[in-house]
């Protein structure tokens, strides 16, 4: 299947200035870095991708009902891809709320060292991250940067394309001072 022949839809959220989590972020001692980590965003603390546009393609896992183990990951071949973790928060309850916030969407650290060993270049997922708000959060950010794949967060995905996307562009600013860079990302799915 060629790629003109796959349905395109842009999956990144944007955050306007009556959102709460914008207002947040404008409230912060650091409103610069603040605003890079709300709505859809690639986070960049050791280091940059190098180019600034990618098209991979992907494995996507169902992790509504829980995040995935060692065994779901070993086995998949991911070298190069985007791996896109659906967790369904984004879908269920919506973003930038303490329902979103609450929702556990933490990855054990044996699987994502089992998910870097495969050399992904991407980590996309429908929530706030794979790492536990605050240090583990920005420590497993950090070590998929160390093995050159970088995280995406807060996409809007639906269950409805599980079955269906097999592809992603990727394009962000490297320029930006937040450690959080706002990002564009556009699903590919079979129609």
């Amino acid at each position: 299947m060629t790629r003109a022949n796959l349905h395109s839809k842009n999956i990144s959220l944007e955050i306007n200035e009556d959102h709460p989590a914008y207002q947040w972020a404008k409230a912060q001692a650091d409103s610069v870095n603040a605003m890079g980590h709300i709505g859809t965003h690639i986070d960049c603390y050791t280091k940059v991708p190098v180019e600034t546009n990618y098209q991979t393609d992907v494995h996507v896992l169902d992790c509504s009902g829980a995040m995935p183990t060692i065994d779901q990951i070993e086995g998949l071949e991911l070298h190069g891809k985007s791996l896109v973790l659906y967790t369904g928060n984004y879908e269920q309850n919506g973003y930038g709320n303490p329902s979103y916030g609450g929702k556990s969407t933490v990855l054990d650290s044996d699987v994502l060292d089992a998910i870097l060993k495969q050399e992904p270049n991407f980590i996309v997922i429908d929530s706030y991250g794979i790492g536990a708000h605050g240090d583990e959060h920005i420590s497993f950010d950090k070590r998929c940067e160390a093995h050159n794949c970088f995280v995406i967060e807060n996409v809007c995905l639906t269950q409805a394309m599980l079955n269906s996307t097999v592809s992603l562009d990727i394009s962000f600013d490297p320029t930006s001072a937040s450690t959080g860079k706002r990002c564009d990302v556009i699903a590919l799915s079979q129609a």
